[in-house]
């Protein structure tokens, strides 16, 4: 006994949000780059890179950096989970192919803004 049509292209759209959710990402960076980072919707975070300058930088001042861009991210990694959340429930015919498409678009490393400034610095 199967389920009825309905509940199967319920069930059917259901799995294509909950995989393009999986991949939205958020992305934010300092100004200038030194510290740049990526989380997935949970607040993971999946790329960290942060510049040889940013090493040689006061731990604490590093620290609030990442924190802030961390912050940041999982922010715009939330937006963009609840547009594609809203996208697919008035897209019933999308592929998980084309939602997680669409979702990496729209998050490309050209899109990245910056926070609120935070300068690092660092002297010899």
């Amino acid at each position: 006994m199967g389920l009825n049509p309905d509940a199967e292209s319920t069930a059917a759209r259901s799995s294509r949000i909950q995989s393009a959710i999986l991949q939205v990402r958020g992305k934010a960076q300092t100004s200038g780059g030194a510290v740049a980072i990526e989380t997935d919707v949970n607040g993971m975070i999946t790329d960290l890179q942060i510049s040889q300058a940013a090493m040689s930088v006061d731990p604490g001042r590093l620290a609030q950096a990442i924190t802030q861009c961390h912050g940041t991210a999982v922010e715009r990694a939330k937006d963009e989970a609840i547009k594609v959340i809203e996208e697919l429930q008035d897209s019933p015919q999308l592929s998980p192919r084309q939602a997680a498409h669409g979702a990496q678009t729209a998050l490309s490393p050209d899109a990245w803004e910056e926070p609120t400034p935070l300068r690092i610095t660092h002297s010899m």
